[in-house]
């Protein structure tokens, strides 16, 4: 008669926890929930670090869809996409990043998920609990900031400002040509810069595609190799110079697939043995 009490009670507590998870992934997100978990881990130590990464993951499973089908190994498509990876493929936080952000101009595009269309809106929220800093809103058509807009500000400024110019200057003409070239440059890359601004994520905080791939780092090993979780670590994850490396750039989609296949589990041994060598074991 005594286990029926304990099993409530178990349960009751098992749903009050997942409700705070829930929670905290909608205030915060996977990522933060992660990192701050692993912030005053010593490197060196495994399996406890492991084991709490573990049962965290068991309730972001449990609370949040997109990770239930991250560890499912369900599949996503976008047939409107045209590169290869991003238009069918497992279900990443990075695939999916791409699709969102591929989608933006175009939000009525035909997305699948487990085989199952899915409304663009649902799919960002999904993606939201477990990755922060995003702004993958769809793109207005009449947003201010398209490239054919961008040129006509920049030659209609460039008039304007070489009107001007021409009848400042002694003796008078109708253009200055070269306060029209530059005012005309200056015009288009202040707005370029606008739009940068408006529809790009915090400068400030991790950038969203860097943190899509440390949650699938955490969502492959869990699926693979529950015990190997301690390698979960934002420190051990390459990320790519700011220069030599974009978005757009090979090296993130290499990382992307590696991470997928299981063939990165290498790469962070062999950064955590580098970083313990160099005295990061505290």
């Amino acid at each position: 008669m005594s286990a029926a009490p304990a099993d409530k009670l178990e349960m009751l507590d098992r749903t009050m926890r997942l409700a705070n998870v829930r929670h905290e992934l909608e205030q915060r997100s996977f990522y933060y929930l992660a990192a701050a978990a692993e912030k005053d881990v010593p490197l060196r130590e495994t399996t406890g670090p492991a084991e709490a990464r573990r049962q965290l993951i068991d309730d972001v499973v449990a609370t949040a869809p997109l990770a239930a089908h991250i560890v499912r190994g369900a599949r996503i498509a976008c047939p409107d996409i045209a590169d290869n990876y991003s238009r069918e493929g497992l279900v990443t936080c990075f695939r999916v990043h791409e699709v969102l952000r591929k989608t933006r101009r175009h939000p009525e595009a035909r997305i699948l998920l487990d085989d199952k269309p899915v409304a663009r809106r649902e799919l960002l929220a999904m993606y939201r609990l477990l990755t922060p800093n995003t702004n993958l809103e769809p793109l207005s058509p009449y947003t201010l900031y398209t490239l054919p807009r961008i040129l006509a500000a920049g030659i209609i400024g460039g008039f304007v400002i070489g009107g001007w110019a021409g009848r400042e200057q002694v003796p008078e003409t109708w253009i200055n040509l070269r306060a029209a070239y530059l005012g005309g440059g200056l015009v288009a890359g202040a707005m370029f810069l606008l739009g940068q601004f408006a529809w790009s994520r915090n400068l400030a905080k991790a950038a969203p595609w860097n943190v899509a791939l440390y949650n699938d780092v955490n969502f492959t090993l869990y699926q693979r190799d529950p015990a190997l979780l301690y390698l979960a670590r934002a420190e051990l994850i390459e990320r790519n110079h700011l220069i030599k490396g974009g978005l757009n750039g090979r090296r993130y989609h290499e990382r992307a697939c590696a991470i997928e296949t299981g063939a990165y589990v290498d790469v962070l041994k062999r950064r955590r043995e580098q970083l313990l060598a160099r005295g990061g074991a505290d």
